[in-house]
């Protein structure tokens, strides 16, 4: 875990210094810079539970970059950590899932007003499995802990930003799974084709966006 955190903080040193030496030499058109964070709810489809009941949080940082001439379709790219899960409570079995990713959202994103106060995001955000803990009726369940991937490779995310003002705003974001994301499974659902069947990870995230 402690490798794929220390990852994360220099990759992020990365995307903020790229960043500030592209600034200096871009427009009010070029790339910008983004931090976020705040809450996840989320559930994991295929684990016999169904409602966004396991809180996470989330963080990163991000830089966008236009790819047409008035600037307001633009490609984003962040690095962040993310919490995701599930808490099952039925049948007498109690569990918590706790997933931390260490993630990275490609997303082509649009501002629908030329101001760029609202701005739409569509695409897939990669995850390397950071630290898997599972708790079962209220004891570390280490056998569990063990049954999730590496890597979640392609979740769709869907995101919308609102700015109250230049640098301040508030965003939301769906995730949903494409790949199964445990070793083995018991029960589970499927995502596109019968044979990809297991668990999904799906959440919704709300938070602060500080712009540059």
């Amino acid at each position: 875990m402690k490798k794929t955190i220390t990852l994360f903080f220099m990759l992020a040193a990365v995307v903020t210094a790229s960043w500030a030496q592209h600034r200096r030499h871009a427009g009010s058109d070029g790339f910008d810079l983004e931090i976020r964070g705040g809450i996840n709810m989320c559930q994991i489809d295929g684990d016999a539970s169904g409602n966004y009941n396991k809180m996470g949080f989330h963080g990163s940082v991000g830089t966008s970059y236009p790819v047409n001439d008035d600037g307001r379709l633009r490609f984003a790219v962040e690095i962040g950590l993310s919490q995701k899960g599930s808490h099952i409570e039925n049948s007498g079995l109690e569990r918590t899932i706790s997933l931390l990713y260490v993630e990275v959202p490609l997303m082509l994103a649009f501002d629908l007003t030329e101001q760029r106060s609202l701005r739409v995001s569509a695409g897939i955000a990669p995850a390397i499995l950071a630290k898997a803990n599972v708790t079962t009726d209220g004891a570390h369940d280490a056998l569990q802990s063990d049954n999730y991937k590496r890597l979640d490779a392609i979740p769709l995310c869907i995101g919308l930003r609102y700015r109250f003002t230049n640098h301040i705003g508030i965003d939301a974001r769906w995730y949903n799974s494409m790949l199964n994301i445990a070793e083995e499974n018991g029960s589970g659902t499927y995502r596109i084709f019968r044979s990809n069947k297991g668990q999904f990870n799906r959440l919704i995230q709300a938070g602060i966006t500080i712009c540059f």
